[in-house]
C-alpha cells in the first residue's frame, strides 16, 4: 500500500519519476537496492563510517529542506520523519521523545532483515547508517551534540531495531 505522505506528494507534483530521474521536493534521489548498503557495509566493515555516511544523508536532507521551504531546523522534524519513512529502511516510530533521552524503534528495518539474512544473526546492531541519520537529526533539531546507540538489533535476534539518543 502506498504511504499517505507520498500519494500526497504525487498529488501535489511534489514527487516526479521519469526515465530521467527521481525527484522529491525538488531534489534529486536515486533508486538502488537496499542489498546494496547491506553489501557496502559489511565490506567496509567500518562502524564510524558508516555512521558518518548517515550523517551525511542527514545532513544533505535538512540543507535542501531549509533552502527549500525556507524554515527553521527545529521546524523540520515531522517533514523529515515522512520522508525517512519513504527512504526504504522501515517506518521509524518514535516510542519516547524528550530533548535530553529519546527512544525510537523500527520494527520491520529492511536493512537489518537483509543483513540478517545475507550474513546470518549478529551478535552486535547493524544499522549504522540508520544511526548517523537519526543522531544528526537530533543535533539538527535541537542545536546540541548528541549520540545514538542502537540498543535492539532485528540482525541481533531482536523484534525490532531500537535507537537511544541522549545528550553527549
Amino acid at each position: 500500500m502506498m504511504s499517505s505522505f507520498l500519494s500526497k506528494l504525487l498529488t501535489a507534483r511534489q514527487a516526479i519519476f521519469t526515465e530521467e530521474e527521481i525527484e522529491i521536493l525538488e531534489m534529486n534521489y536515486i533508486l538502488h537496492p537496499m542489498e546494496a548498503l547491506v553489501d557496502f557495509q559489511a565490506k567496509l566493515k567500518d562502524e564510524k563510517q558508516m555512521e558518518d555516511f548517515g550523517v551525511l544523508i542527514s545532513s544533505s536532507l535538512f540543507e535542501h529542506l531549509k533552502k527549500r521551504f525556507s524554515i527553521d531546523e527545529s521546524k523540520i522534524a515531522d517533514l523529515w520523519l515522512d520522508l525517512f519513512n519513504l527512504l526504504g529502511f522501515g517506518k521509524l516510530n518514535v516510542i519516547n521523545l524528550d530533548e535530553k533521552q529519546s527512544v525510537l524503534e523500527i520494527k520491520n528495518c529492511n536493512f537489518a532483515k537483509i543483513y540478517l539474512s545475507k550474513y546470518k544473526q549478529q551478535k552486535q546492531p547493524v544499522c549504522h547508517i540508520i544511526r548517523g541519520v537519526i543522531k544528526n537529526t537530533f543535533e539538527r533539531i535541537y542545536g546540541k551534540k548528541f549520540q545514538c546507540k542502537e540498543l535492539q538489533c532485528l540482525a541481533a535476534g531482536s523484534k525490532s531495531c531500537t535507537f537511544k539518543v541522549e545528550l553527549a
